[in-house]
């Protein structure tokens, strides 16, 4: 079907709940929370093997199959969600995630659910993939042999749920607005700040922000990929000739370590360093600092990556 018919809400008509999903997608676009404070993963009070999911709203734009439309889940309490025991040798990485079950189009289930994807442990643990019909909520870190998930664990991936609504373009004429003014005058760019040690696949997440600060010191040399977010591909993003700048910022204790790997969406690139050479090792009780541009130039995707570090705060 190229029409769908009728159209939402004629008051003679019947509406399939998929045709309303469709309509819901007309106001969020791309899966993600509703209100910056919806579904925010923390520790349990007394910290132990699960977390706490806080109340609010969520947009899920179904994966199973084309024209699902978007589901809105709506959690109106404080969840707790338990963590599998932690491997005794080895780390891994567990993804928090809010699902949609819909036996419509596969299965047997009709619900929305809190889901905790336990990730395989290795000495370099990555995270799992994401569900069909998710949400990722947050990365959980599970240490070798831990018995509790605290803050510095937790790392929020939750972004916000994209929308249809249209940009003004052109001249737009403001009549009787008073425009208030900030107390500064420079550019301000979204950061993440997480206490995190660097180790494994770091996904750099270019919807959430322009800067990555890991506090805790590195654990071994890791890899960064550059992505949308877990559900939006860089690529998708980045038209031909469109060009993004990011920083990640890593904290290294007594035993430095460094990115020896990069990626986007998963594939790796090679960059082209300022001194004209990668790093080879990064810097002991320091910040490094490693910049990096990224130029979409072919739509295959080819990406030209100009990257600049490990630059040494002290």
């Amino acid at each position: 079907m190229v029409l769908r018919t009728p159209p939402s809400w004629l008051q003679n008509g019947s509406h399939p709940a998929e045709n309303d999903r469709l309509t819901t997608q007309a106001f969020f676009s791309t899966t993600g929370i509703v209100g910056s404070t919806s579904l925010a993963v923390t520790q349990n009070g007394t910290p132990n093997m699960s977390v706490n999911v806080a109340s609010g709203w969520a947009a899920i734009v179904g994966t199973t199959q084309a024209n699902m439309g978007t589901y809105i889940a709506y959690n109106d309490a404080t969840v707790n969600a338990p963590i599998s025991t932690s491997n005794p040798s080895n780390p891994r990485i567990d993804l928090v995630c809010l699902t949609v079950s819909d036996a419509f189009y596969t299965g047997t289930l009709n619900l929305v659910a809190i889901n905790v994807v336990a990730g395989t442990p290795a000495a370099s643990p990555v995270a799992p993939a994401t569900p069909a019909n998710s949400i990722v909520l947050a990365q959980i870190a599970v240490a070798a042999g831990t018995s509790s998930i605290v803050t510095a664990n937790i790392t929020d991936a939750r972004v916000a749920a994209g929308s249809n609504f249209v940009t003004p373009t052109g001249t737009t004429t403001l009549t009787n607005k008073t425009l208030a003014s900030d107390s500064f005058t420079g550019p301000i760019e979204n950061s993440t700040v997480s206490a995190t040690a660097a180790t494994g696949t770091i996904n750099f997440d270019c919807i959430t922000q322009g800067v990555l600060y890991y506090t805790t010191n590195a654990s071994a040399n890791f890899t960064l990929n550059f992505r949308g977010n877990s559900t939006t591909t860089l690529n998708s993003l980045l038209a031909v000739g469109q060009a993004i700048s990011v920083v990640f910022l890593n904290t290294n204790g007594a035993t430095p370590y460094y990115a020896n790997a990069f990626q986007i969406d998963g594939t790796s690139v090679t960059p082209k360093w300022v001194s004209g050479t990668a790093p080879a090792a990064g810097n002991a009780s320091a910040i490094d600092s490693y910049s990096f541009t990224i130029v979409k130039t072919a739509a295959t995707p080819t990406y030209t990556v100009l990257a600049g570090g490990a630059t040494k705060f002290a």
